[in-house]
């Protein structure tokens, strides 16, 4: 009985776990599904905690300069002493004396601290430990920008294939029209059954085009909530529409500043880095002086238990001097190879820079054309839904024949795929021509 109460309740939490998966999280504008993927994302989290390794990092570095304090101790079993030969003119004997000093144990415990007065490879890594922050904070606003264009994109495609479901179903309703009317006049014998077949394959052409827009459609919204970091089980409901989304005629873009691209901003913090490490490695060949107190204690016995109760203790200060002077040509090499990175960085720059220029124009001249392409088709689209109604009517009063409206809903089917081509690649260049620029976030911050 215990079991099948357990077993009931099981299901019925499952149950409750699936309606409210299936639930809607209510309507998600553009804006709403930026903003959730901005705080949801996981890749939000990474670069979080990337930012707080970055000041991690800042500790770690001025640990350098902090006093370092270690422990130690040993136990020693001397199983066999060396043994010393004493000459014995020493003590006025022709005869040397062979002698073993120390004992059998020796137990020992130490505490040192040193602290560093100058050490310029310290030093020098302190001027790492600003731009290392930064360029983690502006890899996270770059991610930010990746979210949003992510994000963006899928939103589009969801609201270019939903107006495609949306299309279709008027084209079915449509042909569900003329093909009853055609079932009229086929069973009177007014038309032949090739007329009347014909207007079958297009309606069901539409139907299966129809099917294929669905799963497409739920294709499309499954890649929307992934880029947001929603859970795929997870129902959503889009607020906007293809229609209510602005198609303002842009502007062309004249002022363009490199620097202002995160790229361009991370790649300088890297040369800033790297400039850094040479110095580090240059400040290696410097010497560094430092200061230590030394205490701790030492007990000796020939009998173990004794070893660990006859202690005698110590105590020492002093400075420490270290100069290098060969090393085998290590930090030679390893400034001749920090010096060969930071100049290939330097020239990687000045190939990025000129990349995202070429980008810049490009996104520009395909906003521009993109658009004009948009009201072309768009205008087309109106035209050829006129054509078709006038000879679907004229069809119907038998002016026009089944091959004048086989071509007029042809065209149509043509005009809406480009409509719909042209809105997509209008809507992913506004956001291309923002994404150039390094203004993203600010651009969909006024949504």
């Amino acid at each position: 009985m215990k079991s099948k109460i357990t077993m009931s309740m099981l299901v019925l939490l499952c149950a409750v776990r699936f309606a409210v998966a299936q639930q809607p999280a209510g309507k998600f504008s553009l804006k709403d599904c930026i903003d959730y993927s901005l705080k949801n994302n996981p890749t939000n989290i990474i670069f979080s905690n990337e930012v707080k390794a970055a000041n991690q990092k800042k500790i770690e570095a001025l640990s350098g300069y902090m006093p370092q304090i270690n422990g130690q101790a040993t136990f020693d079993d001397n199983l066999k002493r060396q043994t010393t030969i004493i000459p014995g003119a020493a003590f006025g004997s022709p005869t040397d004396v062979a002698v073993q000093f120390g004992n059998q144990y020796n137990v020992a415990a130490v505490v040192q601290a040193d602290q560093t007065i100058y050490d310029q490879t310290l030093l020098s890594g302190f001027a790492g430990i600003k731009p290392n922050r930064e360029a983690a904070e502006l890899k996270k606003s770059k991610n930010d920008d990746d979210l949003i264009y992510n994000t963006a994109g899928s939103y589009y495609q969801v609201m270019t294939v939903r107006e495609q479901v949306k299309l279709l179903e008027q084209n079915e309703k449509k042909f569900t029209e003329i093909h009853q009317t055609q079932q009229l006049l086929y069973d009177r014998g007014v038309i032949t059954k090739v007329d009347y077949d014909r207007v079958k394959v297009g309606l069901n052409n539409i139907i299966s085009q129809k099917k294929i827009a669905m799963t497409n459609l739920e294709l499309a919204t499954n890649r929307l909530k992934n880029a947001m970091g929603m859970p795929i089980e997870q129902a959503i409901e889009l607020e906007d529409s293809i229609g209510s989304i602005s198609k303002e005629a842009p502007q062309a873009e004249v002022a363009f500043n490199v620097q202002s691209t995160w790229d361009y901003q991370i790649q300088s913090k890297n040369i800033m880095l790297q400039e850094v490490q040479l110095k580090r490695a240059k400040a290696a060949y410097a010497p560094t002086l430092g200061f230590y107190a030394r205490y701790g204690a030492q007990s000796f016995s020939n009998e173990f238990k004794a070893s660990w109760n006859n202690w005698f203790t110590y105590g020492s200060i002093g400075f420490k001097l270290s100069v290098p002077i060969f090393d085998g040509l290590r930090k030679s090499s390893q400034v001749k190879q920090n010096a060969l990175t930071l100049s290939n960085a330097t020239q990687n720059l000045k190939l990025n820079e000129n990349g995202l220029k070429l980008q810049f124009q490009n996104a520009n001249t395909q906003l521009m054309s993109s658009y004009s392409n948009m009201v072309l088709s768009s205008d087309n689209l109106a035209l050829a839904q006129e054509v078709f109604e006038t000879t679907s009517l004229q069809y119907e009063k038998g002016v026009a024949n089944i091959s004048d409206m086989i071509n007029a809903d042809y065209a149509l089917k043509e005009a809406q795929t480009n409509y719909l081509t042209s809105t997509i690649n209008f809507l992913v260049a506004k956001i291309d021509i923002e994404r150039s620029k390094g203004t993203l976030k600010q651009y969909f911050t006024q949504l």
